[in-house]
């Protein structure tokens, strides 16, 4: 990898004509941080995987708190998406976005949009911190609600987050956008056209083709005898740095 470089030495008048490639430049910061891995060429004995937080395994791992806890990188990829979706057209109320990791990013999506910005909590009678909670005023009846997260890999945490705002909302009366907005979408296979979500069409910086295989199911890697390891506790034997 070429030389590291210090994330906070980027400022927003460094973009202050907007980001050429976003894409690109997400994935540069996501190495820069030791944050962005992909498994090299077929499923090999001599080459391991990633293991996910619950188990499973994956050909890919992408750590988008590791980039966005620098403040003027999250305005500038915030900024940046905010105007993507200006571009298509996309006009709403409010910015709900997930806790934790997301948060950030909503808010500076939603300045970028003059929207009001909102989350959910999550429920701390929920043993495995799935499940959310909606705290404060209904959102007013009539808004039009557009969903931003930092990443979407399944439907787990953006159905939970919007399960939360539905159930607040007692008149069923709130505006979905159609779209939903992400800076980072793993799908296990990129659309030709435009990715869907649940139905909902994605909006997204980044789109990187990434195979989850979830606790039951069986992991091509693991069957060829691949070591499979946790990313972040052995970053330089998945590496090979």
């Amino acid at each position: 990898m070429s030389e590291r470089f210090n994330l906070l030495d980027v400022r927003p008048e460094h973009f202050a004509a907007g980001v050429l490639n976003p894409a690109g430049v997400i994935l540069t910061w996501l190495k820069n941080e030791d944050a962005y891995w992909e498994y090299k060429g077929e499923p090999s004995p001599e080459q391991p995987h990633a293991e996910l937080s619950g188990g499973g395994c994956s050909n890919g791992f992408i750590d988008m708190p590791a980039i966005l806890k620098y403040p003027y990188i999250c305005e500038i990829l915030g900024r940046e998406l905010g105007k993507l979706l200006i571009k298509r057209g996309v006009e709403t109320d409010w910015v709900i976005s997930s806790p934790y990791s997301a948060l950030t990013l909503g808010h500076e999506v939603a300045k970028e949009l003059n929207a009001v910005f909102g989350f959910p909590i999550k429920d701390p009678t929920d043993p495995k911190q799935k499940r959310m909670l909606w705290r404060g005023k209904p959102i007013p009846t009539e808004s039009r609600v557009l969903q931003v997260e930092e990443l979407i890999t399944t439907a787990s945490t953006a159905d939970e987050v919007r399960k939360a705002v539905i159930l607040n909302d007692g008149q069923g009366k709130l505006r979905w956008v159609y779209e939903i907005a992400t800076l980072v979408h793993r799908p296990v296979k990129v659309s030709t056209f435009y990715s869907t979500f649940n139905g909902i069409v994605v909006v997204s910086l980044l789109e990187k083709e990434i195979q989850n295989y979830p606790n039951g199911t069986s992991c091509p890697y693991c069957a060829i005898g691949s070591k499979k390891l946790r990313p972040r506790a052995n970053w330089a034997e998945l590496t090979g740095a």
